[in-house]
């Protein structure tokens, strides 16, 4: 019988001691030299072989320069003249305010031509300054002007400096500068050919009595009173005035002088006295309507009942309507302009019947003699009316016509 084996005890191990002591890392110490500094080494460049042959130098080759039109280097150099330009201009224009454009043309003109034009705005300030005191002139006078003096402003600056106002004139300021500076007779030696004519058709000199209004110095006054007709005279300046007095005295002529305005009540004229009111080349110093109106309104007191209104005045040709800068100017130019309508309201109410209604200068140059015309050098290209238009005389809009009116008997 076999036997059992008998089981042998399993022997226990016991882990060492050392299983879970703990381990200490080992402390490592750098080297001495492992911070050391690093000193770079000098490296000596090699000693060149003075034989060595060096390396080409590169020279750039020249450029041709390049060829400015000479018109261009021209202006180049015009554009450069403000720098030492200098300029100044005292102007005096006549006070006709729907020209203003114009003058601001002359003036921008006139700037660029020193290398200073103006910039838009400053043109538009400058245009808006000058409106304004073309119409303040003219307001008060047509015979003021408005006074602009301009100057260069000192280098380097490259500007101009501009002021402006008014130099006052009044008719009676430009008269005696007539006096004052052009040789006499300032109207001419002889009397208009319309008004004695028109004088001896109303009957014998002794008997009529002719008032001329804006006589001036004599020119139709003595002429009447030489021939016989109670003549009297009213003028507005007094240098014009005197010199008629003393006409009168020298030649021993009873003439009655009022000076002042014939429009003004305080003037003691005979009232419903004369045979003929005569306002020759007066009118065409007029400024408007209202007084055209009273030159009929005050001729209906002076004149006796069939009494004659003479008056001489710009008229427009067939088919011409003025406008207003055409009226501005022909003021400024002693030519002032009325058309027929405004002259038919005028006497509107007021008894009087149209005579007659002439060219001046056809009527005098065919009616005077032949060594007494023209009157003055200025006349006919006055009466014809190119002083205002510079254009043939059959192409001139307007001309001076003689317009005789009658008062109605009562």
């Amino acid at each position: 019988m076999r036997s059992k084996a008998k089981p042998t005890a399993a022997k226990r191990i016991s882990p060492k001691k050392n299983s879970s002591r703990k381990i200490t890392p080992k402390k490592i110490t750098p080297k001495k030299n492992s911070s050391r500094k690093i000193t770079p080494k000098k490296i000596t460049p090699e000693k060149t072989n003075p034989k060595q042959v060096a390396p080409e130098k590169i020279i750039p080759k020249k450029t041709s320069p390049k060829k400015t039109p000479r018109k261009t280097m021209q202006q180049a150099m015009i554009r450069c003249l403000p720098l030492r330009l200098k300029g100044k201009a005292e102007l005096f224009l006549p006070a006709v305010p729907g020209l203003v454009d114009h003058y601001v043309e002359g003036f921008s003109e006139g700037w660029r031509a020193l290398g200073r034009p103006f910039s838009p705005k400053d043109t538009d300030y400058f245009r808006h300054v000058l409106s304004q005191t073309l119409r303040q002139a003219f307001e008060e006078s047509p015979y003021s002007s408005v006074h602009v003096i301009y100057e260069t402003d000192e280098p380097a600056k490259a500007t101009i400096s501009w002021k402006m106002g008014i130099r006052h004139s009044s008719l009676a300021d430009e008269y005696a500068m007539w006096v004052a500076e052009r040789p006499p007779p300032l109207f001419g030696h002889h009397p208009d050919a319309k008004v004695m004519n028109l004088a001896r058709s109303l009957g014998p000199p002794g008997e009529i009595a002719v008032l001329d209004v804006g006589a001036g110095t004599g020119r139709n006054t003595i002429p009447l009173a030489k021939e016989g007709f109670q003549a009297d005279a009213v003028e507005l300046t007094a240098p014009l005035a005197n010199i008629l007095r003393q006409a009168a005295e020298t030649q021993h002529l009873s003439i009655q002088v009022y000076e002042g305005d014939v429009f003004d009540p305080s003037i003691s004229v005979a009232q419903n006295h004369y045979h003929l009111v005569l306002l020759v080349e007066v009118v065409s110093h007029f400024r408007n309507n209202r007084q055209l109106r009273a030159v009929f309104e005050t001729a209906n007191r002076l004149l006796v009942p069939g009494g004659l209104l003479l008056f001489s005045t710009f008229l427009p040709t067939p088919g011409y309507d003025p406008d207003e800068v055409a009226r501005e100017m022909s003021q400024v130019m002693w030519s002032s302009l009325f058309t027929r309508r405004e002259l038919h309201d005028a006497a509107v109410g007021l008894p009087f019947d149209t005579v007659s209604d002439e060219c001046v200068l056809d009527y005098e140059r065919s009616h005077l003699p032949t060594e007494q015309w023209p009157p003055t050098g200025w006349f006919e290209g006055w009466a014809a009316g190119q002083d205002v238009f510079d254009l043939p005389r059959d192409e001139c809009p307007i001309e001076l016509r003689w317009l005789t009116f009658r008062k109605r008997p009562t």
